[in-house]
């Protein structure tokens, strides 16, 4: 992954972040916390067949809390799945459908593919994501 140093950052709002992170977090800690109360503590707890399947009910709060995108000086960090490295020089074009109820910016790579696409609903400071991209791709609306 590149190591430059972050402009902006764009994640979900803090509420809906907090909120599905605690939600995701409730049921493994739920979990852990019937055994302790029903059994103490108990050396059970340390064996890797139990900790791995609770680590693993983790994961979707560890996906949530950092997908987004980060916008760096000579490219953009997608954090969707994978986190993804495009230079700005790779994407081809850009699009922000503004229309009530739709306001999706969607970001083409080069070679046609989808580099990214969100609702802007769902994003911190939309805004400076969107004069990112204005001054460093170019917008053709839709990929020819």
């Amino acid at each position: 992954m590149n190591r430059q140093t972050v402009i902006s950052r764009h994640r979900l709002k803090p509420a809906y972040r907090f909120g599905l992170t605690a939600l995701w977090c409730v049921p493994p800690t739920l979990f852990l916390l019937v055994i302790l109360w029903g059994k103490g503590m108990d050396a059970g707890l340390l064996d890797p067949r139990f900790l791995l399947p609770l680590l693993l009910m983790l994961l979707p709060a560890a996906y949530i809390w950092q997908e987004g995108v980060d916008v760096l000086a000579d490219g953009i960090v997608v954090r969707v799945f994978w986190p993804r490295y495009y230079a700005y020089a790779r994407l081809d074009t850009w699009y922000y459908d503004a229309r009530e109820g739709r306001r999706v910016l969607t970001v083409w790579t080069e070679n046609r593919h989808k580099a990214l696409e969100v609702r802007a609903a769902h994003l911190t400071g939309v805004p400076l994501l969107l004069r990112a991209l204005k001054d460093r791709v170019r917008n053709r609306q839709w990929p020819a």
